[in-house]
Formats: structure tokens, C-alpha cells, sequence
């Protein structure tokens, strides 16, 4: 990462030494990616802004939607939905007017990103499949990692990821150089389906390591995975070092900047928090993750902070809680079975029955 980013800055100053914005842009557009992590969205916010409107002013239409393109997925990370769109307009009309197989492609798979967040996992599912036909059509050298990526999320969302371990797990052997990110996910598959000691063992090699995965644009989405699987197995061991490591980060969107967005950090933070039994601290990122999710619509992030959050009240289990607790749950239960979020459903209505349950026990039976 760090001669990453020195030969980034290094293009960048020859390109300003230039005066030229073309060239500018075109430096720009390139080390968007290549220098992507959580610590410098601030400085790529700053560039992505500058990069667009000085491709406005040259007028050339691919300088322009290469930098509407990395516009829009920075601010995606920096949980600007709004501006998000508005760059995706931008890259829809140049894509439109090129009709440029690569462009269609890129454009395309945005949108199914864009899907995934919105929750709609069926056009999500769609336009990663219409992209993958594109992309293989017109031989795009991403178009089986950046497919595999977004089918991962659909399954994700839809609570059918734990049928993709074989699959995820002949992705890890076949790409050794993201394997840390990928081996994520397949913690959080086994978790999905209740083999929590498969994740427990996932959790005690990325333990081992000292929690630590490659300072690139995989990581967040990485750590995140991670952080999602050790909330579903319950263990403070995991839980302590996974929020340390990503409080910092409270306020982005976990996304690979490509193609899957995972959800607000604070969603992660506030289920870390609960694990920790830190109530308080927990209710704090999930308010803000759910601010969030309504602001913009993102269903599925919605229903699963619902459901955390619920979840952390019927731990917490103060007064008042259990009631809040149900209103929640029964709005994730009901969320999830309208839009097809089966691990959500499953989950919500098991905590309703056990909410069930308190409601008939004696006077002071133990919650267990």
C-alpha cells in the first residue's frame, strides 16, 4: 500500500506540473483504485470531486465517465448515496451515448451495486447476470471475479450464502492473492447456516494473524465479514479486536469501491457492541445505522439493524426493552418476508418466539 500511494502522488504532481486537465483527469481515474482504503476517503473524496468537474470542462466523454464512475463509488463509501446517484446519471448518459461494450459493461455492474443496496436482490441478480454476459461477450479480464463478488452479496442478502462454501472455497485456493477477503466471507457463510464451529475455526486462524488482512480496497469489506461472523457465533475473544479495529471507520459504507456494498459500519459496531455487552454503546451505532438505511432507502440494511438491534434489547432485556424489541423485530420479520431475506425472516421470528415464551413464564422465572 504505502508504494501504492507514493506513485499515485507521484503521477498526480508530474500531472498538475502539466497544467493540463486531461491529463490531470486521466491520473486521477487511474489511481482511484490502486490507493483505495478506509484512511484516506477524505483525500479521495477530494480528488473524485475535483476530477469530475474538471472532466466536465474538457468535454471528452470517457475522461467523463471514468471520473463519474469513481465519483460515484467514493461517495458510496462515504455514505453520499444521494451524490452517488447523481454520478451514476452521469455515467448512464455517456454509456448511452458511446455504446461502447467495456462502458456497458462498467455501468452496468454499478447498477447492480446500486441494486444491492436499494435491497432489491432480484434486479440486483439481474443486472449482474445481464453484466457478466456483457463483460464475457466483450472479454473484460474482471468480468468471473466482479460476477462472483456480486452473486456472493445476492446470496448474502437473499440468506442462501451458506450453499455457496464449495464455491467460496475453491475461490480462496484459486485466488491466493484475496483469499483473506474471500475466506471472510465463507466465515460468515458457515455462521449463515448455523455451523458456527466451522466459523469459530475461521476466526481462531484470522485470530492468529493478529487480525490482519492487506491494507487495500478488500480490507473493509474483509474486516467487516469477519466482524459479521464473530457477532453470529457471540464471542467477546473476536468481538474485542474486530470493533477496536473498525471504530475508526464508524462512518463509511463497508464496500469493495467495485461492485458489493455491504452495509453502514456502524451496523457492524452496534452488533460488536452487543457481543461486548455494551448496550449503550451498541444502541448508539445502530441508530445511526438506521438513520442511514432509511435516508436511503436501503431495505435489507434496514430489516438487519432491526433485527440486531432487537436482539440487543431482548439481551439487554431493561425495561421497556421488550416491547421495543418486538415493534423492531416484527418490522424486520415483515421486511424480510415481503423482499426475500431469509436468514433475516428465520432469525426474527425465532427472537418473536422467544419474546413468546418470556411473556408466559411466571413471575421471576430466569431469562436464562
Amino acid at each position: 500500500m504505502e508504494r501504492r500511494r507514493a506513485l499515485a502522488d507521484e503521477a498526480l504532481a508530474i500531472a498538475e506540473r502539466s497544467g493540463d486537465d486531461a491529463v490531470i483527469v486521466w491520473v486521477l481515474n487511474h489511481t482511484a483504485n490502486p490507493s483505495q482504503d478506509p484512511t484516506r476517503l477524505e483525500r479521495a473524496l477530494e480528488l473524485s470531486a475535483d476530477a469530475l468537474e474538471r472532466a466536465k470542462r474538457i468535454g471528452d466523454p470517457v475522461l467523463l465517465m471514468f471520473a463519474g464512475w469513481v465519483r460515484a463509488e467514493t461517495a458510496s463509501r462515504g455514505l453520499d448515496i444521494d451524490e452517488m446517484d447523481r454520478c451514476c446519471r452521469i455515467v448512464e448518459a455517456v454509456a448511452e451515448q458511446l455504446d461502447q461494450p467495456m462502458l456497458t459493461w462498467r455501468y452496468t455492474y454499478l447498477r447492480a451495486m446500486r441494486a444491492q443496496i436499494a435491497g432489491d436482490i432480484d434486479e440486483a441478480e439481474a443486472l449482474a447476470t445481464e453484466a457478466f454476459g456483457i463483460g464475457t461477450e466483450s472479454g473484460q479480464p474482471d468480468v468471473t471475479s466482479i460476477f462472483g463478488a456480486q452473486t456472493v452479496m445476492v446470496h448474502a442478502e437473499r440468506g442462501t450464502l451458506g450453499d455457496l462454501v464449495p464455491l467460496l472455497e475453491q475461490m480462496a485456493a484459486d485466488a491466493p492473492d484475496i483469499a483473506g477477503a474471500i475466506t471472510s466471507a465463507l466465515a460468515v457463510a458457515h455462521a449463515e447456516a448455523d455451523r458456527d464451529e466451522d466459523a469459530r475455526r475461521l476466526l481462531d486462524e484470522f485470530a492468529a494473524t493478529g487480525f490482519a488482512l492487506p491494507v487495500d480496497q478488500l480490507w473493509l469489506t474483509g474486516m467487516t465479514s469477519y466482524a459479521e461472523s464473530a457477532v453470529a457465533v457471540g464471542d467477546p475473544v473476536y468481538a474485542e479486536p474486530l470493533f477496536d479495529r473498525l471504530a475508526p471507520w464508524a462512518d463509511q459504507l463497508a464496500t469493495d469501491g467495485v461492485a458489493t456494498a455491504q452495509g453502514p459500519v456502524r451496523h457492524l459496531l452496534g452488533g460488536l457492541a452487543t457481543v461486548l455487552g455494551r448496550y449503550d454503546v451498541a444502541e448508539a451505532h445502530f441508530a445511526r445505522a438506521e438513520e442511514f438505511n432509511h435516508r436511503v432507502g436501503a431495505k435489507y440494511f434496514a430489516a438487519r439493524t432491526n433485527l440486531w438491534r432487537g436482539r440487543m434489547l431482548v439481551e439487554r432485556a431493561a425495561a421497556g426493552d421488550a416491547e421495543r424489541a418486538r415493534t423492531m423485530l416484527t418490522e424486520a420479520h415483515a421486511s424480510a418476508s415481503a423482499h426475500g431475506y431469509g436468514t433475516v425472516e428465520r432469525r426474527a421470528a425465532a427472537l418473536l418466539r422467544r419474546l413468546d415464551g418470556r411473556r408466559q413464564e411466571p413471575p421471576g422465572a430466569s431469562h436464562g
